[in-house]
């Protein structure tokens, strides 16, 4: 290995080191087509369905597929053509190499930039330490931040509202264009060209109720192999943690803007108040999970993925923990002295985690939510079609009666 395959995954950012894309695709195909003989694992997720229905392999389909997948692993226990059998089958390991190679493809110049020689590391502690900087110069009196706490338990005598959003606001508006535009040039490569459904409501149903519930994580029904090989909801309900977790802090977030903004209403705010509710609540909701996937990771099989998103999903864990532990910090210190430079440090932390998103794990959701809607898309159509021809049938029947 180079230097730079071995280079520390911080934040979720894999490194380079994934093999070229010819020899991917010509691997993914040889396991597949043994798969798609087999069908074995038919009822165990959507993947296998949608395999059946596809003839023809090709990229784009392979990388709708291997998002669609949810690493549950229940198709690796199954598997009989496994190793030491010579077709050395291992399907989570070769979708978790289709889900690297679309996030190269389609992410703005994500290809490029892990190119550069320990850029990872480089990048964030850039980012850090220039938000950090920023912080400092906008906060009041010069060294106030780290000799004091607020008089009044408010975070903008600190960092004055305006600039507090404006330093959020940037970073994650250029994000989320980023990932607007890796979004629809994966949408459009996988559904040749179509964005028709995209728009299809009907399909938007059950892709957020799925999403919602993380359906996909519960194998045949029998919950994730993902620990030591064995059925368990745990890493399922971790992601619950998560997931449920960082959204409650988000809209803790949002709510205190729109308090401090349209009600005027500027904090501290009171424990029983939207943002300290949901954001306390969130915090805690999250550490647990993060804990919870600390702790069952090194109890995964490290043969059914790469290195990279291995140390990729360690990265994304350490910086979810981090960002919500710092948040929790900045709440139980106000109005010490502690309070400023926690503040500081908890900002810096989410400015750059949303400066950065675009090239970390946390991106999985976006293509795997896009490949759940294909494939609700597609399934709609075929009960259409289905429901059309019974509807045809029976009008030709009763014409024959008559």
């Amino acid at each position: 290995m180079s230097a730079t395959e071995t280079t520390p995954i911080m934040l979720g950012i894999p490194t380079p080191g994934a093999r070229p894309a010819s020899d991917l695709f010509q691997e993914a195909e040889r396991q597949l087509n043994v798969c798609n003989s087999c069908r074995y694992c038919a009822g165990y997720c959507p993947v296998w369905p949608s395999l059946e229905k596809t003839t023809v392999l090709s990229m784009a389909q392979m990388a709708h597929l291997g998002n669609l997948c949810h690493d549950c692993r229940d198709c690796f226990t199954a598997c009989m053509y496994t190793a030491p059998h010579e077709f050395d089958l291992n399907p989570p390991r070769i979708f978790a190499e289709i889900r690297e190679d679309t996030y190269d493809r389609y992410i703005p110049g994500r290809r490029a930039l892990r190119r550069l020689p320990g850029w990872s590391g480089t990048i964030i502690g850039f980012v850090l330490a220039a938000v950090i900087i920023v912080l400092l110069s906008l906060g009041t009196d010069g060294g106030a931040l780290f000799v004091s706490g607020p008089q009044s338990g408010s975070p903008y005598e600190l960092v004055g509202h305006t600039a507090m959003i404006a330093l959020a606001m940037v970073p994650t508006i250029a994000s989320m264009l980023v990932l607007l535009v890796a979004a629809l040039r994966y949408w459009s490569d996988t559904n040749s060209g179509s964005f028709r459904g995209l728009f299809d409501l009907a399909a938007w149903g059950p892709t957020l109720s799925q999403t919602a519930r993380m359906k996909h994580q519960t194998g045949g029904a029998e919950g994730c192999s993902y620990e030591e090989n064995e059925p368990s909801s745990r890493r399922r309900y971790a992601h619950h943690l998560v997931m449920y977790g960082f959204l409650l802090t988000f809209a803790a977030t949002v709510s205190a803007w729109a308090m401090a903004t349209f009600l005027g209403l500027e904090p501290p705010y009171p424990l029983f108040s939207v943002p300290k509710i949901t954001g306390i609540l969130g915090g805690v909701m999250a550490s647990i999970g993060c804990l919870g996937m600390l702790w069952l990771k090194p109890r995964s099989d490290r043969s059914q993925t790469t290195d990279t998103m291995r140390r990729a999903d360690y990265g994304l864990i350490w910086a979810t923990l981090l960002l919500m532990v710092s948040g929790l910090a900045a709440h139980l210190t106000n109005g010490m002295i502690a309070y400023g430079p926690v503040l500081v440090f908890h900002l810096a932390t989410v400015v750059a985690c949303f400066a950065i998103t675009p090239y970390t794990k946390f991106v999985h959701w976006i293509f795997r939510m896009l490949a759940v809607q294909k494939d609700n898309v597609e399934r709609h159509a075929v009960a259409r079609a289905a429901a059309a021809k019974e509807k045809a049938t029976a009008k030709e029947k009763a014409t024959a009666v008559v």
